[in-house]
């Protein structure tokens, strides 16, 4: 039943989002408009009849039942009440949906292909020039608003990539479905490695693992139909994972470089497994354990930035990046309140108060890294990647649904808090974005606005906080990041004292 729920669900949304004016779909070349068989049912069944704001109704009643059932199967899976080939067979039925579908939910694939053509047709480069500097470009029109005059914020590999294919790509069209490819193959890539990685880890957690990650709807439709390149990050961190279990640590150290050299946010995994390797070295030998691996990433960086180094943005778009805000943030919840207690005068306080828990949370975390040194197995050290990349999506100046990609492929080793805060935050992103274009559907859309802004967002901050805190509880104690922590019974006269439950025998 639980399969058979997802399934429907993962459908009927897949039919809602190649159905005419579909409100998942983002402004669209004329070549990539909605075709093909689920286009031609989304029609036959009536959609295509309904319109404004009750076809954002329609959406959004659809989108919770893929999520409903999404909830189910991954509970089921939970329970180990369901085969990991029968979820295997409804992840890859879902992936081969996708390819019948049109772009979803965002623009940035023309952001990428601007970019990149920047670079590689007109020969300037992309962190120094916005796609203003080209306002006759065919694919101007297509940049979302808020980027036209922003310089590349993603990394040089992705650059150089977006570069290279420029000069291939002769249409708007063109460039949309090669990253939209890209991103299944991302994503089917991804699957696999999580099934490879958590079965000899966890192997009682592997189907929960694969629908997490591959069954998600998040992923699915806000992700890869998307076409975003933070697959291509969490495909780098799986299989940096998989490596380091394995023993293969340089090999993982130069995976997690090219994902860090395409969005900044893999720095975190490979900083953290810099310092465990250390950290697990007599005093004698770290240094000379670390020099190589330091300079497998110093000659990757160099290969792919030197070509766009420059005085004026050493940072390559990080500094810009940082100057960017989303509503959806658990930060813009505390400015808008103190915004409104002090008269638009206090607002900016949560942006550097944010940034400064987020700074100190990553410090203990390395610290407690460097502290236990060998002692952190292959489990534990997938769950500090995954406490990385959790705070930097929820203390960082932004949040949006691709962001969730980055620790997902990780949630099977978090405990209890930090997953439930993971698998929620990628619900609710999931279910608030309802119109990828504001302007299409304006009513529905200050609707959407303000129930993100407040409810979805205070929930996500309380989930925040709670982690924090027992990410605290655990650095204080001394307890393992990974293990759920159950209670033993205390013997006669003795105060009841926590228990680790052994690695073979964890289940919740």
């Amino acid at each position: 039943m639980a399969l058979a729920a997802a399934a429907a669900g993962l459908f009927v949304m897949a039919v809602m989002a190649a159905a005419p004016g579909s409100p998942y779909q983002p402004l669209l070349t004329e070549r990539g408009l909605p075709s093909g068989p689920l286009h031609a049912l989304a029609v036959a069944i009536g959609l295509g009849e309904i319109h404004g704001n009750v076809l954002v109704v329609v959406s959004v009643a659809i989108t919770v039942l893929a999520i409903g059932g999404f909830l189910l199967l991954l509970r089921a899976a939970y329970r180990g009440e369901v085969s990991l080939a029968a979820v295997a067979a409804l992840v890859v039925g879902a992936y081969v949906a996708l390819l019948f579908l049109p772009l979803l939910f965002s623009r940035d694939v023309y952001s990428y292909a601007f970019y990149g053509r920047i670079a590689g047709i007109y020969g300037s480069n992309p962190y120094l020039q916005t796609p203003l500097d080209h306002a006759g470009d065919p694919l101007w029109r297509f940049v979302g608003p808020m980027w036209v005059d922003t310089p590349a914020v993603y990394g040089p590999a992705w650059t150089s990539l977006s570069s290279l294919a420029s000069r291939f790509l002769p249409h708007p069209v063109d460039h949309v479905e090669a990253y939209r490819y890209l991103a299944i193959a991302a994503g089917l890539a991804t699957c696999a490695a999580i099934v490879w990685v958590v079965r000899r880890q966890w192997p009682e957690r592997t189907a929960f693992a694969l629908v997490a990650f591959g069954a998600n709807p998040v992923v699915l439709f806000h992700s890869v139909a998307s076409g975003h390149n933070d697959l291509l990050v969490a495909l780098a961190i799986i299989v940096a994972l998989g490596l380091t279990l394995r023993g293969k640590v340089p090999w993982a150290v130069a995976v997690l470089t090219l994902g860090t050299l395409v969005k900044a946010t893999a720095a975190l995994p490979l900083l953290v497994l810099l310092v465990w390797v250390a950290a697990s070295k007599p005093k004698g030998e770290r240094l000379r354990a670390v020099l190589p691996l330091g300079a497998i990433v110093a000659v990757l960086a160099a290969i792919f930035a030197v070509p766009y180094l420059q005085l004026r943005d050493p940072s390559l778009g990080m500094l810009e990046l940082a100057g960017h805000e989303g509503w959806l943030a658990p930060s813009m919840a505390f400015s808008r309140v103190l915004d409104f207690v002090s008269g638009d005068r206090l607002g900016v306080i949560p942006r550097f108060l944010f940034a400064a828990t987020l700074l100190v949370c990553l410090t203990v975390l390395v610290r407690e890294v460097w502290r236990r040194g060998g002692r952190i197995d292959g489990g534990e050290l997938a769950a500090t990647w995954g406490w990385a990349l959790l705070l930097l999506m929820l203390l960082g100046p932004v949040l949006l649904p691709w962001y969730v990609t980055w620790s997902l492929p990780l949630v099977w080793a978090l405990p209890r808090m930090a997953r439930t805060t993971v698998l929620a935050t990628s619900v609710l992103l999931a279910a608030t974005l309802w119109s990828a274009e504001p302007l299409r559907f304006p009513g529905a859309f200050q609707v959407d606005t303000l129930i993100g802004r407040w409810v979805v967002t205070p929930i996500v901050l309380v989930l925040l906080i709670r982690s924090i805190l027992d990410l605290r509880s655990r650095v204080r104690i001394g307890l393992p990041f990974d293990e759920e922590i159950l209670p033993a019974a205390p013997a006669a006269g003795a105060a009841e004292q926590p228990e680790r439950v052994p690695a073979a025998a964890r289940e919740g």
